[in-house]
C-alpha cells in the first residue's frame, strides 16, 4: 500500500523538492530521504487517504533542513574578480524570475502552471488551506511582474 501511494505521487514529490531546492540532484536526494523517513514512520499514518499531505509535509521539512544547512555553509569569495559567473543563454527571463521567488511561492506556481494542479488539489497535496494557496499565488504573481518589469525596463 505504501509503495503504491508513493509511486502515485512521485512526480508531485519531485516537483515540490525541485521548487524548494532548485537543483535536480538535491531534489532527488530529498525525495529519497523523505520516503525513507516516511517508511520508518509509516505506522504513525492513521488514514491512508491522508498519505499525500503527510508525505508532502515530510518532504517539505526535509527540503527546509537542506536549505538551512546550505545557508550555514555558504561561502563568499574574497576577491570579486576571481569569480566568473556565466548565465546560460537558454534560460529565459521568466525562469530567472521564478528562481528568485521564495520556495513556498515557487512551489505553488510550478504546481499550478507547469503541472496543471488546481488550487484545491494543491491545498490537499501540500496540506495547507486553499486561502493560503491563493495568497501565495497572488504574492508570487506580484513579485514576478515586478521582477520582469524591472528587467524589461533595464533592457529597453
Amino acid at each position: 500500500m505504501f509503495q503504491a501511494e508513493a509511486r502515485r505521487i512521485e512526480r508531485l514529490l519531485y516537483r515540490i523538492a525541485r521548487s524548494y531546492l532548485n537543483d535536480d540532484q538535491e531534489a532527488e536526494d530529498a525525495v529519497q530521504d523523505a520516503l525513507i523517513k516516511a517508511w520508518e514512520k509509516r505506522k504513525t499514518l492513521r488514514d491512508i487517504h491522508q498519505f499525500k499531505p503527510w508525505m508532502t509535509q515530510i518532504l517539505s521539512n526535509r527540503c527546509k533542513d537542506i536549505l538551512r544547512k546550505r545557508k550555514r555553509w555558504s561561502f563568499f569569495p574574497l576577491k570579486e574578480e576571481t569569480v566568473q559567473v556565466e548565465i546560460p543563454e537558454t534560460e529565459n527571463a521568466v525562469t530567472e524570475a521564478m528562481k528568485k521567488l521564495k520556495p513556498e511561492l515557487r512551489i505553488v506556481m510550478t504546481l499550478h502552471y507547469v503541472d496543471g494542479y488546481s488550487i484545491q488539489e494543491m491545498a490537499e497535496a501540500l496540506g495547507i488551506p486553499t486561502g493560503t494557496i491563493k495568497t501565495r499565488m497572488r504574492n508570487a504573481r506580484k513579485q514576478l511582474s515586478r521582477t520582469l518589469l524591472i528587467e524589461w525596463e533595464e533592457n529597453v
